[in-house]
């Protein structure tokens, strides 16, 4: 693929000055990007003040108001909309990313891949905090699948770069929060459509309060899970996993 404009994606919840250190480490670690949104629901959010210092000297940073409703789904949904073609890196503002992978990431957008999925849980990933059922139940959905022939183990993972004219296309139909990957994924899978995964490592937040709802949004996790599930019983055994 050509290069294209290339966006990177925030949403953001009284993230305050944690976002300071997100811009810091982009820097740091030469991540190239076209343009920068953060994402938030209200304008007394206190994430806004540190956007509007970071855009005082460069420009491409700018806050995205989402104009569809509260939370995280309508959030991304909105940003989506309004991304354009080439590649969509979806960032947290909590810094728990590994952002040097980005150029990575990007370079495997160009060879053809639709989504790439940074992966906790394959080998050479890692992942620090996050709560052992939390975290335990993100491990135990990714490596199902993985096991059955998924081509991430990291499905769960909202640090992730999209095709910008793909996700255009997507009708989105989560509800609950972040399990908006997990269904993409899905999709993506359904449509045969190039998924790629390479190894990051994931550190809780130590700043700021998590949004995290596990008991609200386990349905909604496990309905597409299960989507995934039967997508991957109906893939022909190839006698090394399906295919």
């Amino acid at each position: 693929m050509a290069d294209q404009h290339i966006q990177i994606l925030v949403p953001v919840y009284n993230e305050g000055e944690n976002v300071l250190e997100l811009y810091k480490g982009l820097v740091d670690d030469s991540v190239p990007y076209d343009s920068l949104s953060f994402v938030y629901d209200m304008d007394e959010d206190t994430t806004l003040p540190f956007v509007a210092q970071m855009r005082e000297n460069d420009a491409r940073v700018r806050a995205l108001k989402n104009e569809i409703g509260p939370g995280v789904v309508n959030a991304l949904q909105f940003a989506f909309s309004n991304c354009s073609s080439g590649p969509v890196i979806v960032l947290m503002g909590d810094n728990s990313d590994k952002l040097s992978i980005v150029p990575e990431m990007i370079e495997l957008w160009r060879q053809g891949a639709i989504i790439v999925s940074p992966s906790r849980y394959m080998k050479g990933g890692e992942q620090h905090g996050g709560g052992i059922l939390k975290s335990g139940l993100s491990r135990l959905a990714g490596v199902s699948l993985k096991l059955l022939g998924f081509p991430t183990a990291d499905p769960t993972n909202n640090f992730k770069l999209y095709d910008g004219a793909w996700l255009r296309e997507q009708k989105i139909e989560s509800e609950g929060g972040f399990e908006i990957a997990l269904e993409l994924c899905a999709k993506a899978f359904e449509q045969r459509e190039t998924i790629v995964e390479l190894p990051t490592i994931w550190r809780d937040r130590t700043m700021g309060e998590s949004r995290f709802k596990l008991m609200k949004w386990l349905p909604h996790y496990l309905r597409w899970y299960f989507k995934c599930v039967g997508l991957l019983l109906k893939r022909p055994f190839s006698g090394k996993g399906r295919v």
